[in-house]
């Protein structure tokens, strides 16, 4: 499984090739504040200041709405921008770069140093697109992505303590700022004039075009890892997200379909032939004693797994489909998928999830495991529905037939195009594969590993004890 699979977790016993079980521990609240901030960003905040002052009266900006100066890096950020998410629609590049760079400044003392480098760099290259004169529709969309970069940095440390922010959320934004930095440096040529000056491309479509298909996988990695990880929580930044999105062209893009309400109500009478488990899905009433991870809680776990998760359009190489959790009983893998579940549902790309039991039949053994999937996913997307609902009518026969060929006429046959246009990945979250009975479990692995993870933009989250047979 080495090649298809990121394995984390281990046995007591403990092996070089993998990691010790997870821990239990209580990580600092994502979100919480401090008695004040320290000298230094006292001082930062002093000197954002007198820049936000000089930088209203260069714009001809005025008091209205711009918001006070709060006590985190954040806030003072904030104002540069009003405090508000509006569209970039209208709004110049002086005005979308100057916000952008304010934000910047204030990201830069809270990154790792392997990104203040790339930081700064970035810093020169806005300097060059605040003077960008072009109209054309790229550099609109542009435009539009910058404010997007933007506001995707104020919602990450808006209204937080600095001294409370996880080092893995300090290391996307240092990411996000690095993939930003090597992307707009396409677009720009050192001038002739020396050192650390630059000219944009901006009359080269070609290259713009690119460098906005760019931004939008990074973009769309960042906000999905940290959905997933819970560094962001979609109802406190819906807003946010529903008002930039207008300003982005393509409303079949990534942002759209993270917070569009799904289309899931369907009448095909052909579904109810499929013999799903109620109790198998992370939202039952039987899973209702599972609870899902405290906020603040296993940051460092659920970091890794929303970087999993989101990586697909940006390490096409290292893309591994399967994420397996292992570890000894009692230390948190159902709360672990269980919260790896609901996040990924509340941004509409949980594809199915089936949470084994040895202590409930029907959740203990591979019967009605596809069944309950292609149920699943006839409930996520009602045009899923339909293709499977049509798939039982032309081969009803294929409800009896053995597991992979159950799951290869009522899923893969009918969905692989519609999951090949899919702007964001869909992940299917299977929990405690170990208490599902043998040879079952063997063969819904085996299935996971050849068919399911096989499936185009689709990940698979597992779950079991580290079991010999399950390894082997």
């Amino acid at each position: 499984m080495s090649e298809a699979t990121e394995t984390h977790g281990g046995n007591t016993a403990g092996n070089s090739e993998r990691h010790t079980p997870i821990p239990s521990r209580t990580a600092t609240p994502i979100g919480a504040r401090g008695s004040g901030p320290p000298s230094r960003t006292r001082r930062f905040l002093a000197k954002a200041e007198k820049k936000i002052d000089k930088f209203k009266l260069k714009l001809g900006l005025n008091e209205k709405g711009m918001g006070s100066h709060g006590t985190s890096i954040a806030s003072t950020m904030a104002a540069s921008t009003g405090e508000s998410t509006t569209t970039s629609t209208g709004k110049t590049w002086a005005v979308v770069a100057g916000a952008l760079k304010m934000t910047l400044s204030g990201a830069v003392p809270l990154i790792p140093d392997p990104f203040k480098g790339p930081a700064q760099a970035l810093l020169k290259i806005i300097n060059v697109f605040e003077q960008a004169k072009s109209n054309k529709e790229e550099m609109e969309d542009l435009k539009a992505r910058c404010n997007l970069l933007n506001e995707s940095m104020v919602s990450a440390i808006k209204g937080r303590d600095e001294r409370f922010l996880s080092a893995e959320l300090k290391e996307s934004i240092g990411r996000l700022i690095d993939a930003t930095h090597n992307t707009f440096l396409a677009m720009v040529v050192e001038s002739s004039t020396g050192i650390a000056a630059y000219v944009m491309v901006e009359n080269n479509s070609e290259v713009v075009k690119g460098a906005n298909q760019k931004m939008d996988q990074i973009l769309q990695c960042f906000w999905i890892e940290n959905l997933i990880a819970g560094a962001f929580v979609l109802g406190d930044v819906l807003q946010t997200v529903k008002e930039i999105y207008k300003t982005v062209k393509d409303q079949e893009g990534w942002m759209v379909k993270l917070c569009a309400t799904t289309d899931n109500h369907f009448k095909f009478a052909s579904l109810d032939k499929l013999k799903h488990v109620p109790g198998a899905a992370y939202d039952s009433q039987e899973l209702a004693k599972v609870n899902p991870c405290f906020q603040g809680t296993r940051v460092k776990l659920l970091a890794g797994i929303g970087r999993w998760m989101s990586n697909t359009a940006l390490e096409e190489k290292a893309r591994k489909p399967i994420y397996v959790l292992d570890g000894i009983a009692g230390i948190g893998k159902s709360t672990v998928a269980k919260t790896v579940a609901q996040h990924a549902a509340a941004i509409n790309s949980l594809g199915a999830s089936f949470f084994f039991s040895r202590d409930h039949a029907d959740r203990q053994q591979a019967a009605d495991f596809v069944h309950t999937i292609a149920y699943q996913l006839a409930c996520h997307d009602a045009s899923y529905g339909k293709a499977i609902a049509t798939a039982i009518d032309d081969h009803p026969e294929s409800l009896h037939k053995i597991m992979a060929q159950q799951f290869s006429m009522l899923i893969a046959k009918p969905l692989s195009g519609m999951l090949e246009q899919r702007a964001t990945p869909l992940v299917f979250v299977f929990d405690a594969l170990d208490e599902c009975a043998q040879p079952d479990a063997s063969d819904i692995l085996l299935l996971i590993i050849s068919s399911i993870s096989k499936l185009p933009n689709v990940k698979v989250f597992l779950t079991t004890r580290p079991e010999l047979r399950l390894r082997e």
